[in-house]
């Protein structure tokens, strides 16, 4: 293979990105759907204890958890399927996408569910919680402006829920992404 080849062969194309980043970011948002669905019904049939820590609040960390390592994945998956070359300006790029891409399918799931199948859902999982936060030990103004914190966290449109979810979710996977480029991409011997 010639000298011409060779750089023809991991000349870098934004098109050939996107399999990983789709496949990755469907993955994980199904997990972050799934994982979603999980705590919200452990919410929904959990007794109020009037504990800070019930489903709806550790299921946040969780998720998120589990998320933020897609980026890292989609590193795994372009260095194995595309090319084992990969600067870290690109990782980055793969990992934000990855991450809007999750932020985008979870979020149209869950609408989907509450669409099709449990119209109620949200209003129970407010209910169940606004209950532990009446059982909880506390003034009542404080637990009154929690509640309607609470409540207008529910309220949430879901363009507002893309506009926080997609850059916080991106930024996570483009930390991970740039982790997965120092730990999965080969560097090139010009760059060395």
């Amino acid at each position: 293979m010639n000298e011409h080849d060779t750089a023809q062969e991991h000349k870098f194309s934004i098109a050939s990105y996107w399999p990983s980043i789709v496949i990755v970011g469907a993955i994980f948002g199904l997990v972050s759907f799934v994982a979603g669905l999980f705590f919200g019904y452990q919410q929904i049939n959990s007794e109020p204890t009037g504990s800070f820590f019930s489903p709806a609040t550790i299921s946040s960390g969780i998720i998120c958890l589990i998320t933020a390592f897609a980026g890292m994945v989609t590193v795994w998956h372009y260095t194995k399927e595309v090319s084992p070359f990969l600067k870290l300006g690109q990782g980055a790029a793969l990992g934000f996408l990855t991450g809007a891409v999750i932020t985008v399918i979870s979020l149209v799931l869950s609408e989907l569910w509450v669409l099709l199948f449990d119209p109620e859902y949200n209003q129970k999982i407010l209910e169940s919680i606004i209950a532990n936060i009446e059982a909880m030990d506390m003034p009542s103004s404080t637990r009154d402006d929690l509640i309607d914190t609470m409540a207008d966290s529910m309220d949430q449109s879901a363009l507002r829920q893309l506009f926080w979810g997609i850059p916080v979710t991106g930024l996570f996977n483009l930390i991970t992404a740039l982790i997965g480029v120092a730990i999965f991409a080969e560097k090139k011997e010009d760059e060395l």
